[in-house]
């Protein structure tokens, strides 16, 4: 999978542009968070451990959509909407994990 982090940020830089910079803009709004079928019980765990309500809707393949728009604040439920930091930051979806898969205009880490 080709990476669209932009040439010369590391990822603890990126991560610190997403808390600070744009505030997390990729877990906020419309958005919808594909979980794999090995990520739904942990995920609905962690949110279970942290008292977070996780809606974790079934997906045909055995994985789980995430709609933002469904929980509190329209943003994903394990982002932190005081500090814009994920709560499972270590243990996230491979979807967050490869964020940027494109180049995304207005992403500050992208390379677009």
């Amino acid at each position: 999978m080709a990476s669209y982090l932009r040439a010369g940020l590391s990822p603890a830089a990126a991560s610190q542009i997403c808390m600070n910079q744009c505030r997390a803009q990729c877990c906020r709004g419309a958005w919808i968070l594909s979980l794999r079928q090995a990520e739904v019980q942990g995920f609905q765990a962690q949110a279970a451990e942290m008292g977070v309500e996780a809606l974790v809707r079934p997906a045909a393949d055995g994985g789980g959509w995430v709609r933002f728009s469904e929980h509190p604040g329209e943003r994903c439920p394990m982002l932190d909407p005081t500090t814009f930091a994920c709560r499972i930051y270590d243990s996230r979806p491979q979807r967050c994990r490869s964020f940027p898969e494109r180049m995304t205009p207005g992403c500050a880490i992208s390379g677009g």
